[in-house]
């Protein structure tokens, strides 16, 4: 009889201690689902086609002006034809094309005022048919106005980011964010092509060039880069950013420098993507002698007792990350641009960057002591109900 009912007991522990073990290994899978580094989704190039076109169709553009065309491995091909006013003309590529987002191409000979132009065919053996209708406006004849005393420049030193590769982002050790004004344009009016860019004196290697384009009166232009652009230059003290604004008719402004950053943030955290949101900057952050800088770090009139003293008020460049403040500089307008020479959103454009779906995951000691506890919980809870 004893042994009957301590195998009657035996029968009644068997399903607990089997749902208990289910239940730690479907817990077990659920943790590691969450914790365990997911592999990047890869991130297929975009289909061949013309996304959009400026001026739309229907609209009026500056007979002088270049015509935008924005998508993906397009080029002006010969099922690509032109009229004005039902004569025959060609569409030719802009000089500066090379540097532009997306196809940039003028009309020849340029249309008069009021005359209606036809473009229509296919930009690439694959794409639609792109058919754009417009009425030539009074030419462009107004270089681009720059608010050269208003621009500004950010600097934020991560922690690097490397891509996984075929996710559509790029490699990434610091970001600039370079904050431009400029007068205009005014509603139908071309916009502007900003062009920033950096050489290293001499044969050395490195550099970087981002052209991006402005249809309001400010911007953000955000350019990560790996430390090999900087050719082993301080960006602090070193780097001379050299910004030209230039308008769809070919107008330009005079260039201008922008030497010495405003703003720097120095931390290890690594961000998702290969362009981080702009830092809020604070005024402790602010480069000592630029117009970002606190008065005190400019005017260097803290006192020196002889003794280090700690206030907590006073944050250097290069420490941890801020708590808080009043932001200083402008911070409105689009972010455009990013690294790979398409206009972004940045960014931030574009918050948009990129199209990986990465995350980091955790410890993996942190599962197994999570697993052990779930045991030893599991296994008190069927002792005791036995």
């Amino acid at each position: 009889m004893a042994w009957v009912l301590q195998t009657a007991s035996g029968m009644r522990k068997t399903p607990s201690v089997r749902r208990f073990f289910q239940g730690t290994a479907l817990a077990g899978a659920c943790v590691l689902s969450f914790v365990a580094p997911r592999v990047a989704e890869a991130c297929s190039p975009a289909d061949p086609a013309v996304t959009s076109t400026l001026p739309v169709d229907g609209g009026t553009h500056p007979g002088n002006a270049a015509l935008l065309f924005d998508g993906y491995s397009i080029l002006i091909t010969d099922d690509v034809t032109v009229t004005v006013d039902g004569e025959p003309a060609t569409l030719v590529a802009a000089p500066w094309n090379d540097s532009v987002p997306g196809l940039a191409a003028f009309v020849e000979p340029a249309p008069a005022e009021g005359q209606s132009v036809v473009v229509s065919g296919t930009f690439c053996p694959e794409c639609e048919v792109t058919t754009l209708t417009y009425t030539a406006g009074a030419h462009d004849l107004a270089a681009p106005m720059p608010l050269v005393d208003e621009a500004l420049v950010g600097i934020y030193d991560h922690g690097d980011f490397v891509s996984s590769g075929g996710d559509c982002q790029s490699d990434s050790d610091l970001t600039y964010y370079v904050h431009l004004s400029q007068v205009g344009p005014g509603p139908g009016e071309v916009p502007t092509l900003f062009t920033i860019a950096w050489e290293p004196e001499g044969e050395a290697d490195g550099g970087f060039r981002q052209t991006v384009r402005s249809d309001s009166e400010s911007l953000v232009v955000s350019l990560s880069l790996v430390l090999s652009q900087l050719a082993g230059k301080d960006p602090l003290k070193d780097v001379c950013l050299e910004v030209s604004a230039i308008d769809l008719a070919g107008n330009a402004a005079e260039p201008f420098s922008l030497c010495q950053p405003c703003f720097f943030r120095k931390d290890d955290v690594v961000h998702e993507f290969d362009t981080p949101p702009e830092p809020n900057w604070t005024e402790a952050e602010g480069v000592p002698g630029s117009a970002c800088a606190s008065e005190e770090a400019t005017t260097g009139e803290e006192e020196t007792t002889g003794e280090e003293e700690t206030t907590g008020d006073v944050e250097t460049t290069g420490g941890d990350e801020p708590t808080g403040g009043p932001t200083t500089g402008p911070t409105t307008g689009d972010t455009t641009g990013d690294t790979s020479g398409d206009s972004a959103s940045g960014g931030e454009d574009d918050g948009g960057q990129g199209c990986a779906c990465s995350s980091n995951g955790g410890e993996p000691g942190d599962v197994g002591r999570f697993l052990l506890f779930a045991l030893g919980l599991g296994l008190a809870l069927v002792k005791r109900r036995t």
